[in-house]
């Protein structure tokens, strides 16, 4: 009977989580809406460099370069089916452009990242996107006035995209729709 109370004593103890922070899915898609340090009337200076999105105490920061947000809209080719569909500006990640995903220990706002004095909140788990790409489709806004492009709309979408956690685990997402933003015109 002891040998039995001692074996089951011993599953017990081996099989309790040890509290580690996982991550099972890197998805702010629906939950957050693209934000940059400027924004004007809803739309933010062509060549942002960095993006962002807040959910409580998660975020999800895109670093591009400054070619990639621009007015100009994104070529077509036409398909087999006779479509015109869209050729997105593209960038790789983990190099000229970066992603990361932090669960930070309280909640935050665009202050985290907009304020010039870094913050002191901790961050509880960080992904580094290792590898993908970034896909940005750009269209044209026009006045109905005077037929002429007042701003530009961009869908940032990611492809097959690797997150590394400093917890050592991958996150992996075939496709993710980062979001879409607006860029004015000057």
């Amino acid at each position: 009977m002891k040998k039995i109370v001692f074996l089951l004593a011993a599953c017990v103890f081996f099989s309790c989580d040890d509290g580690d922070l996982t991550v099972e899915e890197i998805d702010l898609e629906n939950t957050a809406s693209v934000e940059a340090c400027t924004i004007i009337n809803n739309a933010i200076p062509a060549g942002t460099t960095l993006l962002f999105k807040i959910n409580g105490a998660e975020t999800l920061i895109l670093e591009v370069p400054a070619t990639l947000l621009i007015n100009e809209a994104t070529t077509t080719e036409e398909n087999e089916d006779g479509d015109f569909v869209p050729v997105p500006r593209t960038e790789n990640l983990n190099g000229q452009a970066s992603c990361y995903y932090r669960s930070l220990e309280s909640n935050i706002t665009n202050a985290y990242f907009c304020d010039q004095l870094p913050s002191d909140i901790a961050i509880t788990l960080e992904y580094l996107a290792v590898s993908g790409t970034i896909e940005v489709v750009s269209t044209e806004v026009i006045d109905d006035e005077t037929m002429l492009p007042i701003a530009y709309d961009h869908v940032i979408t990611f492809k097959n995209v690797v997150f590394t956690g400093t917890n050592g685990q991958d996150v992996r997402n075939e496709e993710f729709n980062f979001g879409e933003v607006r860029t004015f015109v000057e």
